[in-house]
This record gives C-alpha cells, sequence and structure tokens, in this order.
C-alpha cells in the first residue's frame, strides 16, 4: 500500500507500525538484564548459585538425583567443637579464630591462630547403603599445608572413612584414599567428585579430579556415613584459608564405567 505525502495514516496502522519498530528492540534490551540475586544471604538453607562463575561438566555417571541436605556449621574454639544451624556468616573466639562464610555461592572456611582446629560444614546426610556423590570446587593457598579439605565420615577403626587433604607440597597438593590426587594446587580451583558406593551397589570409594578419576579404593566398611567438607587439622601455618564453590550432593546413581 502506498502511503501518499500529508494524508495521516488510520491510527491502527500507525500503531502497528510503530510495534514492529520498537518490539525488536525491546527484546534485545531484556536478554541483557541480568538475573536477579535478592534472595541471596541469610539463615535457612536456601543460596543461590554464581551463574557467571565458570564450569567444567555436571555430575559424573547416570541416574543422580541432587538433594539438599540440613548443613550444620562446626567451629572450634578454646571452649571446643560448637555446631550452629547454617546461616551465611558464624564466627567463634574473642579474638575471632575461625569463621565460615557464604557469599554468592562460595564457602570460605578460616582458621586464623591456634586456638582452633576446625571451621567446616557437617551435611545430614546419613546413609549405610545405596550410592551418594560429593561434587564442588575447591580452592586453598600457601601457607595451607595438612588441612582436611573433605571427608566421608564413619568408620569401623576412627572416626572418617575417607579424607581428601590439602598438603603445601609440590606447590600445593592434594591426597585421598592413600593415593596424590593433584599437584600444584595453590591458587588454583579445582573440581573435586567423590562417589560413594555402600557394599549393596559396588562397595567402592571412587575420587576424580576435573572429570578425571584418580583414585578407585574399596569401601568394605558397613557403617553409617555423612559427609563433611571445609578447613580441619591442627593449624601448623599461622592461617589457612579453604574456598568450595558451588558445593552439590547427589543419591542412587551410578559412577562412570
Amino acid at each position: 500500500m502506498k502511503i501518499r505525502r500529508g494524508v495521516a495514516m488510520p491510527w491502527p496502522k500507525q500503531t502497528l507500525l510503530l510495534i514492529c519498530i520498537f518490539a525488536p528492540l525491546a527484546y534485545a534490551c531484556k536478554k541483557d538484564i541480568a538475573p536477579n540475586d535478592s534472595e541471596g544471604g541469610g539463615g535457612g538453607n536456601r543460596q543461590i548459585e554464581d551463574t557467571n562463575a565458570p564450569m567444567v561438566s555436571s555430575v559424573l555417571g547416570s541416574g543422580w538425583t541432587e538433594y539438599s541436605p540440613t548443613k550444620k556449621i562446626h567451629l572450634d574454639d578454646q571452649a571446643g567443637l560448637q555446631t550452629f544451624n547454617w546461616t551465611s556468616y558464624k564466627s567463634v573466639g574473642n579474638p575471632i579464630c575461625a569463621d565460615y562464610r557464604y557469599e554468592s555461592g562460595t564457602e570460605t572456611f578460616r582458621l586464623l591462630n591456634t586456638q582452633t582446629n576446625r571451621s567446616e560444614i557437617r551435611l545430614q546426610n546419613e546413609y549405610s547403603s545405596g550410592s551418594r556423590q560429593f561434587e564442588g570446587y575447591v580452592k586453598f593457598s600457601a601457607p595451607l599445608n595438612d588441612e582436611s579439605l573433605m571427608q566421608i565420615f564413619g568408620s569401623t577403626s576412627g572416626a572418617t572413612q575417607l579424607m581428601i587433604r590439602g598438603y603445601s607440597a609440590n606447590g600445593g597438593s592434594i591426597t585421598g584414599g592413600g593415593q596424590t590426587l593433584a599437584t600444584n594446587c595453590y591458587g588454583q580451583e579445582l573440581k573435586i567428585n567423590v562417589i560413594h558406593l555402600q557394599e549393596n551397589v559396588g562397595n567402592r570409594i571412587k575420587i576424580y579430579v576435573n572429570g578425571v578419576k584418580k583414585a578407585d579404593i574399596a569401601d568394605n566398611e558397613a557403617v553409617t556415613n555423612y559427609m563433611k567438607y571445609g578447613n580441619y587439622g591442627t593449624l601448623t601455618t599461622g592461617t589457612a584459608t579453604v574456598q568450595w564453590r558451588n558445593v552439590k550432593v547427589y543419591k542412587d546413581g551410578t559412577a562412570p564405567n
């Protein structure tokens, strides 16, 4: 249809033309709006993931169901072990000797002096059968040495069935299951997956670093287990800081072949 100069276009056609011009612009602007993270902080178990952080891969294996067990904060000071309901920040000691902080998907565990040996999250995910998988991104820096980063708690011959620890050797290293899992770790973020297959589904514990299997050991202990992660051990380095990001737990799946 030709539009004659000087002749007004009927109102409905003017409206249609304006929609055609401005609708694409509105859509382009809408795509650039960042998600609203207004639910962060505070108490409870609700946590906001950092969607801008890099990811290596998703859960390992198949058939896994993600779930959210209650978290408790474990901190230690001169009075001994103290347990707190989860909150975005908690500290103990005067002056502060240990604290825990959650911010934008990252959990920071600090030991600040020798009045403490623990800043951890205790997952209330007790299980004695079936399969479980722990997944998260860990980072620590000098001078940390000989601190536990993650545990499968419960054993017939002690408190812990598996302990993954950080050391200062070889530019910062991680050990677990009696093996060195990674070296040159200081300042590097590594993805850790631990798959625990209880006796009725395989009787194995498998540890992966950045998606690569680094240890595969027998379970052989028919006990009830649960998981912990953070920063635990006698402090010998003045201070020690561990960060875990995007920690998730899964159940009822199978490990990779």
